[in-house]
This record gives structure tokens, sequence and C-alpha cells, in this order.
């Protein structure tokens, strides 16, 4: 004969603990069965059964993750506005060495033997700020009143730098890196490298600088285009070294 179920009725197996039909615990003479060694009823196992909590080291990784990403942005605006490093000294136009080293220069182009001089790299400041004309861009995104322009020779390369005045704040700088590069028979400087104030610019953001830089296009093309006419340009932190290598007969 089997245990029947107090709560419904169901005949069960002696050997069965629980009702096969409710699963209400089955009594034997007033005393609980003890369940089997290692047995635990389905009802028993989802109370045991907590939710899932997530790791710490996942929280920990998604804050560091954004302190970084806030610390990278905020390190970017403090570089943008920083002056870049041996900004020179603010000068006046002079008109009187301007027109000198155009003629040199021009000269020497149309000489038929071979030329060569230096610039020193002051005169190569004054010559740019003497002959490019500084004019606000109308279409521009961020509204820049352009302050000044500048240049600093390097090893091998010409900086090119403008300072523009924001509507409030700190002045902005826009760098160039120009570089001579063979063009034809002569050489010519290239902008390759672009920078905010002491922030690089990867090419693509470059367009910023370069947006910038495209109202001076024309008035960087005569100063600029004049040392290309030289077959070589050599540029040092002190000089400007310009060779020609004379009119092919």
């Amino acid at each position: 004969m089997g245990l029947r179920c107090a709560n419904c009725g169901y005949d069960n197996d002696p050997t069965r603990v629980y009702c096969h039909s409710c699963g209400t615990r089955l009594e034997r003479g007033g005393q609980s069965a003890a369940p089997p060694t290692g047995f635990t009823h389905p009802t028993d196992v989802a109370k045991m059964k907590k939710p899932r909590q997530p790791r710490a080291w996942g929280k920990l990784f998604a804050s560091l993750l954004r302190f970084f990403i806030l610390a990278a942005l905020v390190g970017a605006v403090v570089l943008a506005l920083l002056p870049p490093r041996d900004v020179p000294a603010p000068v006046a136009p002079d008109e009187s060495l301007a027109g000198r080293l155009s003629e040199l220069v021009a000269a020497s182009a149309e000489a038929d033997g071979t030329r060569a001089f230096s610039i020193p790299a002051a005169d190569i400041n004054k010559w740019l700020v003497t002959s490019v004309v500084l004019r606000e861009q109308p279409d521009s995104l961020v509204k820049l009143k352009p302050e000044r322009i500048y240049a600093v020779p390097g090893d091998g390369d010409l900086r090119v730098g403008l300072q523009a005045k924001l509507p409030v704040g700190p002045s902005l700088y826009f760098e160039g890196l120009f570089m001579p590069l063979p063009e034809g028979e002569g050489s010519g400087l290239k902008a390759r490298l672009f920078s905010v104030g002491r922030l690089p610019l990867p090419s693509v953001a470059g367009l910023l600088v370069q947006r910038q830089f495209a109202g001076l296009a024309s008035e960087l093309s005569g100063p600029l285009a004049q040392l290309a006419r030289a077959s070589h340009i050599g540029i040092t932190p002190e000089t400007v070294t310009l060779r020609w290598s004379g009119r092919q007969p």
C-alpha cells in the first residue's frame, strides 16, 4: 500500500518523500520522513538561487575608462590653449628689408651662375610679417580676429603661425609646418603638419587649421613662392640658406 497524500489524496509509492501529484511533503506515522541524502526539492532549489551580481572589476574598468576619456579631453583643451614654444616676439613690418630680400631672390633666380646666400631667422620672420596682409574670414565657423603671423625656422622645416583672438578669452595659435620638397627643377614649401597651440593634430583634424590658413593662402604664396624658386632650400634654427644652380642654356 502506498502513501496517500493528505493534500490531494494521490496514492504515492512508499519510497517517495514528496507527493508525485502536488509536491506536498508526505507524512509517515505523524512524522515527516527525512529526504534522501543529496536530494533537494525543486522548490527549495528555486529559493536557493540568487540574482547574479555584477563583478566589482567591471565597474572599476568602466569608471577608469570614463576617467581617462575625460582626462584626455581636458588635456587636449589645455594643450590647445597654451601658446607654442619659441614663438617670436611681435615685430613691426620692415618694408625696406622685405624689398631688399625680394630683389635679391629675384636677381639670384635670373643669374646664369650658381648663387647662394643665407637669410637670418629674424629677417625671415620680418619678411613674412611685412609681406602678408591679415584679413578676417567671414565664413569661418568661429569668429576669430587675426592678430599677427610669424615664422620660426627649425631643423629642416619652417613653422608658419597665425595668432588669432577669440571673441571671449585668450588667443589661439594655429601653426603649419612647411617642409622643402623637390618640385620640378627647384624646390617647394609644402605644409605637412598642423597644430593648435601645443596640440598636434592628425591629418583629418588638420582641416581646421587649413581653414584658418585658407584666407592667407594667396598672401603666403608671395613670399613662400619666392623662396621656392631656389634650386635648394636649407633651413636651420638660425638661418635659411637658398641656392640656385643657374639658368640652363
